[in-house]
């Protein structure tokens, strides 16, 4: 019986282990090369089996390293790009709140300066009626102190009566008709207060609106960026997961290759030569 463990001591290698090398063979006899092993001994078989198996493992690990700094590289991005996306809608969430206390408080001017400006107008139209009004009285009191000469016929009397009473009435009418002057004024001036409170407030909310679009424009802009980045990352976290695979392969390939060759070359098959048949003659 051959021993071999002379054989297999010739082999030194960090992937091979002569005592699992064993172990592996006896479970994985059916083997499938795609490097011929036709040109190996049955121990280089062995050999080749299981460091092999070694070097897939080890390329293996390798690569599921590569694929974990992918996947974390990968949830970062995601992550960051979750944060700062959350920071962009609570950025505007902010903007649009100042906006609408900032509309709110200029709205509430305008209404104090409406109610102030109507404030004024009333009092001011009421004071040139109680203007208006004690003028008139003070003419009528005039014309109420003048007195009727005695000795005057009755008739003369009457006449004089009648005059002052109709100086009295159109002081009366002049007087209503200057404070329905005013009061026309005073509606037409409180109408004009209050059109301009509302185009005020309009503009505010006009103004409002539009700024509040400028800010979701500018957070969607920023948000697509966002985006574009995160696919710019997650696909160059995947071409280098890519490169460093193929750079993998190539450099295990060339492992296998390289400790196929040496197995080869110190554990060939050899082959068995045919033995040639004599002819004997016999001595006459």
């Amino acid at each position: 019986m051959t021993d071999n463990t002379n054989h297999l001591q010739h082999y030194a290698s960090p992937y091979y282990d002569p005592v699992k090398a064993h172990e592996y063979y006896m479970k994985n006899r059916e083997l499938k090369e795609r490097r011929s092993v036709r040109k190996l001994s049955d121990e280089g078989k062995k050999v080749w089996s299981y460091t092999k198996n070694e070097i897939k493992a080890e390329k293996k690990t390798k690569v599921e390293a590569e694929q974990e700094k992918k996947k974390q590289k990968t949830e970062e991005v995601r992550n960051n790009a979750k944060a700062m996306r959350e920071r962009i809608s609570s950025r505007l969430k902010e903007l649009n709140e100042a906006l609408s206390q900032r509309a709110s408080s200029k709205k509430k001017t305008i209404d104090e300066r409406k109610k102030s400006d109507l404030d004024e107008i009333t009092a001011e139209t009421e004071k040139k009626k109680q203007r208006v009004e004690a003028k008139k009285e003070s003419e009528i009191e005039k014309l109420k102190s003048i007195p009727i000469p005695d000795g005057l016929s009755k008739e003369e009397k009457s006449k004089r009566v009648a005059e002052r009473n109709e100086k009295i009435a159109k002081l009366r009418s002049d007087a209503k008709s200057e404070k329905e002057k005013l009061s026309n004024r005073s509606n037409s001036d409180k109408e004009s207060v209050r059109t301009t409170a509302t185009n005020r407030k309009q503009r505010v909310t006009e103004d409002t609106k539009a700024e509040r679009a400028d800010n979701s424009s500018n957070a969607s802009a920023e948000r697509q960026q966002v985006s574009n980045d995160l696919k710019t990352a997650v696909a160059a976290a995947r071409e280098a997961y890519k490169a460093a695979k193929e750079s993998i392969d190539s450099t295990y390939e060339e492992i296998y290759q390289r400790e196929f060759d040496r197995i080869a070359a110190e554990m060939p098959k050899v082959s068995k030569r045919k033995k040639s048949s004599k002819k004997f003659t016999k001595k006459k």
